[in-house]
């Protein structure tokens, strides 16, 4: 039997959203607070959006939840839409990012010659520059933090050296502490800049590849038993697993362990997988050799029937790979044109007034953060309104394809 189309499906009521973080070990805390101050600024729409109290689950101390309510007004474009309420549940995994969280400048060092050491002998840097040249860019600012650092220490140490009021075996004592200190402030600020970040992201990614990620493949597997515990024991009109950054790559196994599951088929009764990423750096574990785990997994998604998939990037953000097909280089064949995801190109720039956009662009770690922000005006992607208004996910998916033609 053939399913109605998206735009003639009855409006959600209840929904639950199964969100998946990038690699960020602030927790549930920090994006309750996100959600909760994004929700609560004016949306485009037109729509109110009331986050509730977050609690943790009484089964998984990792899992928080939180109730949305979305509320048409007035200046809504359907002021007669119903109200929806959804469940978002934070899918915690900061404990196994706080476990690959690398804080002693060593280990960060050692951690970071064994990534780029993988960049260029196991990816290959042409590869990467061809899949996305500017996630090469982003790749390398890691160590230009780092020659940046040496090259203020060297300059510190040779001015100190050149002061000849003081005598000279003192003289080089001091030229090479006020070295150190210039080389540590430096690269205390690249950190703060997010410059390490990179490196403890692609440490972990590497992990990934190697089957070596603390706990993740358990952590995969309860929450496949989550969901489907969930949809079984509290029925939703829509479900919606929702990923940002690197929390993208954590979907695949999740969705994949779903799809082939026979409880999660029955419990969807035809309809389709709702997945929505955000900001994705798929190529940057599918370019790595050891991951054919992750690659097959991709493969299946990529052509699967029952998956509607949406995948947003912008191209001020560069931390993902922006328009890219996630099997980009991977060595699989091409999808058909017409498989799995939906690529938008999200046009935050149209979304802004011109001084917060200024603001904007100088802040490339807040640009990485924009799909989870309320913008200034509407455009062609309202995180908000996908996650919490009334319309089907089919029909944000709809809208996406037309828009991408």
């Amino acid at each position: 039997m053939s399913q109605p189309s998206a735009s003639a499906a009855a409006p959600i009521r209840r929904r639950r959203v199964h969100y998946f973080s990038g690699f960020d070990p602030r927790g549930a805390g920090h994006y309750h607070r996100l959600f909760r101050e994004q929700g609560a600024r004016p949306q485009p729409s037109g729509a109110l959006v009331n986050t509730g109290t977050r609690q943790r689950s009484d089964t998984d101390p990792h899992t928080h939840r939180w109730p949305v309510q979305w509320t048409p007004t007035p200046a809504c474009e359907d002021p007669a839409a119903p109200a929806v309420f959804t469940e978002q549940v934070f899918m915690g995994w900061d404990d196994i990012i706080r476990a690959h969280w690398s804080r002693q400048p060593l280990v960060l060092l050692r951690e970071m010659v064994a990534v780029y050491a993988a960049m260029l002998f196991e990816m290959g840097l042409g590869r990467l520059r061809r899949t996305h040249s500017t996630s090469l860019l982003t790749s390398l600012l890691p160590i230009a933090g780092v020659l940046g650092a040496l090259l203020a220490g060297a300059g510190v140490g040779w001015a100190a050296m050149a002061v000849e009021v003081v005598p000279t075996g003192p003289r080089a004592a001091l030229a090479m502490v006020l070295g150190l200190l210039a080389a540590r402030v430096v690269l205390v600020q690249a950190d703060r800049f997010g410059l390490f970040w990179l490196t403890r992201i692609h440490g972990f990614v590497r992990h990934m590849s190697r089957g070596s990620a603390t706990a993740l493949e358990a952590r995969t597997q309860a929450w496949i038993e989550q969901i489907i515990a969930q949809q079984q024991t509290d029925p939703v009109d829509e479900v919606v697993l929702a990923g940002h950054s690197v929390g993208t790559l954590l979907t695949v196994g999740v969705v994949d362990g779903l799809l082939q599951d026979p409880r999660w088929q029955a419990l969807q009764a035809g309809r389709r997988t709702a997945v929505l990423t955000m900001g994705q750096c798929y190529p940057a574990l599918a370019l790595l050799p050891r991951a054919s785990a992750f690659r097959a997994a991709l493969a299946r998604l990529v052509a699967h029937p029952q998956l509607a998939w949406l995948d947003v990037t912008a191209l001020i953000d560069p931390l993902c790979f922006y328009r890219t097909h996630p099997l980009a280089n991977a060595g699989e064949a091409p999808p058909a044109a017409s498989a799995m995801p939906v690529r938008l190109a999200a046009r935050f720039f149209q979304m802004y007034e011109p001084r917060r956009w200024a603001a904007i662009r100088r802040d490339k770690v807040q640009a990485h953060f924009l799909y989870l922000m309320t913008p200034d005006r509407a455009g062609n992607f309202d995180l908000y309104t996908l996650l919490y208004g009334p319309l089907p996910f089919e029909a944000h998916l709809e809208q996406a394809r037309h828009a991408a033609r």
